[in-house]
């Protein structure tokens, strides 16, 4: 099992070609239903009443726990508006409500403590660590991050980074949390802070796994059609834990493996709006398309 953090969300999507107003979205949404096709997923996150039912009940229905959801009274759920422009990567920020996480105090459900792979999405880096000190016997945990917690809470940042096996983060934030422009010696200096394990991923160029002296660059699955990159990331992280959950082992050869997982869901994510593809495919799916990506990739 793969016990999940991060936010549950409202996404306001703006594109070039297309709007989507109020749609589910959020790091821990986009991981669980993407991970959900390898591993049982439990998410502690929270919303707020204004929370569509209709999305609580996609989420159940897909097989997600969500006995550690908090619901608030108090704060309406996280949204987020944003602008993507003609390229689908560089994305602007219209407008943001997070007061929900503001004031988060995360609870693990008794049931839920013992899980072996523990997935920190984005949160205060205080309140991940949290969630991982509740926890009683991870075999792997993994994490992400953002710019902001970077630029703005880098010492708490670095104290969870300490605790962690694996930090997967973009190239932008690698450059700035290491200082550096040279990719190779900012995962370098990322094991010298603590994870055995550093993914830095490059949206349409793929994604590099460094393990031990092992450097593993991957090219993304190719696509002609990119409708809306958000939550791209944490869908490559849902399809990369959940691959290993369902191993139950971390080996350099499952590693591999994962890589390929993570950009097959990440692909897969892309090709539609919020979390729409993630629900719709299946286990068939996804092994058919490995299937082409491992002919592409000739492995």
């Amino acid at each position: 099992m793969i016990l999940a953090t991060g936010t549950i969300a409202l996404d306001t999507t703006r594109t070039p070609f297309k709007t989507v107003e109020r749609v589910l979205g959020g790091s821990v949404s986009y991981f669980s239903l993407a991970a959900r096709h390898f591993s049982p997923v439990s998410v502690v996150s929270a919303v707020g009443t204004d929370f569509p039912n209709h999305y609580w009940e996609l989420l159940e229905k897909s097989g997600v726990n969500l006995e550690g959801v908090q619901k608030s009274e108090k704060y309406k759920t996280f949204f987020f508006d944003s602008t993507f422009d003609f390229d689908m990567y560089a994305r602007k920020m219209n407008a943001m409500d997070i007061e929900i996480f503001d004031n988060f105090i995360p609870q693990v459900p008794e049931n839920s403590k013992s899980a072996e792979f523990i997935y920190l999405g984005t949160l205060l880096p205080e309140k991940q660590l949290k969630v991982l000190k509740e926890t009683t016997k991870p075999k792997f945990v993994m994490m992400d991050t953002i710019e902001y917690y970077i630029q703005h809470m880098k010492p708490e940042l670095e104290k969870t980074i300490a605790h962690v096996d694996c930090l997967v983060l973009n190239d932008i934030e690698a450059r700035m949390l290491c200082n550096t422009p040279n990719l190779f010696k900012a995962a370098k200096m990322l094991h010298g802070m603590g994870p055995k394990v550093v993914i830095i991923k490059k949206g349409e160029h793929g994604s590099i796994l460094f393990y031990k002296h092992h450097i593993f660059p991957i090219a993304a699955y190719p696509l002609e059609i990119s409708v809306d990159p958000t939550g791209a990331g944490d869908s490559f992280s849902g399809g990369f834990m959940g691959h290993l959950a369902r191993k139950g082992k971390i080996t350099l050869k499952t590693l591999k493996q994962a890589m390929a997982y993570g950009n097959l869901m990440g692909s897969f994510c892309i090709e539609d709006f919020s979390v729409n593809k993630l629900v719709s495919i299946t286990p068939v799916d996804i092994e058919n398309r490995m299937k082409d990506y491992r002919k592409l990739m000739r492995f």
